[in-house]
């Protein structure tokens, strides 16, 4: 049985998409207790709102090959719309 090419390819691309489906998931401080630490991300000058925020530090951490997240501080300069903060990224 010969397999064609372009199912080949099909296959290839289907497994390439599910593994940037995997996000980062946050986590709160009870629940990063059993997960081991790898880590910090940081932003800095990030505009938007808490959730686009919140949204940068997923990025980061996924980025870093971490499964889970815990934001650790943001924060924002008074009338800025510009976010820095900090999280605590776990395997």
């Amino acid at each position: 049985m010969k397999i064609k090419l372009p199912a080949i390819v099909a296959v290839a691309v289907l497994a390439a998409s599910s593994f940037t489906a995997m996000a980062a998931t946050e986590v709160n401080n009870e629940q990063a207790q059993g997960l081991q630490s790898m880590g910090s991300v940081s932003i800095s000058g990030a505009r938007g709102s808490i959730d686009d925020a919140q949204h940068h530090l997923a990025q980061k951490a996924e980025e870093m090959g971490a499964t889970h997240y815990r934001v650790v501080g943001l924060d924002n300069p008074g009338d800025s719309s510009r976010w820095s903060g900090t999280a605590e990224i776990y395997r």
